[in-house]
C-alpha cells in the first residue's frame, strides 16, 4: 500500500496551474501580453510594427517576467511588496511625552472658567463663620464639664467625628 505525506499547513501550499507555474506568476506573464497588445494597436502608426513599439514591449515583458521568477520559494513580486512595505514604514521611532495626539485640548477660555469654579468651589468648602458669644459660652461648658468625655476620630472621608460620653461613676 503506497502512502503519501500531507502537509500540516495545506493553506501554504500553493496550487501549480501550468507546470510549476502558479496563479499569480500566470497573472504576471499576462498583463505584459494585454499592454503589448495595447500598445501595438494604440500607439501611432496604428497596427503597425515599428522599432519604438518594439522597444517598449520588450521592456514589459522583461520587467513583468522578472517579477514573475521565483527566488527562496517566492516570486520576485511578493519580495517586492515586502521590500517597500519596509522602506514605507517609518525608520526612527521618537516617543515624547508632549506629544498631543492622544490628549484631551481645550482653549483658553475654557481653561479659565474651570479654575473660577473650581476656586469658588473651594471658598464655598473652606468657609467658616465666626461663632457667637451664646456658642462659645455652650461650648466652654461642654469642655469645663468634668461628667462628659470628648473623644476626637478621624473619619474616612477626611472630616472629624467627635463623640460625647457621659462618665460612669
Amino acid at each position: 500500500m503506497k502512502t503519501t505525506v500531507v502537509p500540516a499547513q495545506i493553506t501554504t501550499v500553493e496550487d501549480k496551474i501550468a507546470g510549476s507555474l502558479t496563479l499569480p506568476q500566470i497573472m504576471l506573464l499576462v498583463v505584459p501580453l494585454i499592454l503589448g497588445a495595447a500598445i501595438y494597436a494604440g500607439i501611432p502608426p496604428k497596427m503597425h510594427l515599428g522599432s519604438f513599439k518594439l522597444t517598449l514591449i520588450i521592456i514589459q515583458y522583461a520587467f513583468f517576467g522578472a517579477l514573475a521568477l521565483r527566488f527562496n520559494g517566492k516570486i520576485v513580486a511578493d519580495w517586492l511588496v515586502v521590500y517597500l512595505r519596509f522602506k514605507s514604514r517609518p525608520s526612527r521611532y521618537i516617543f515624547t511625552k508632549n506629544d498631543l495626539i492622544y490628549r484631551e485640548t481645550t482653549n483658553e477660555k475654557e481653561k479659565i472658567t474651570r479654575e473660577i469654579n473650581e476656586e469658588k468651589k473651594s471658598d464655598i468648602k473652606n468657609q467658616t463663620r465666626p461663632l457667637t458669644l451664646l456658642e462659645e459660652r455652650n461650648i466652654g461648658k461642654i469642655f469645663n464639664n468634668d461628667s462628659l468625655t470628648i473623644s476626637f476620630k478621624p473619619s474616612k472621608k477626611g472630616g472629624m467625628d467627635v463623640l460625647l460620653k457621659q462618665k460612669k461613676d
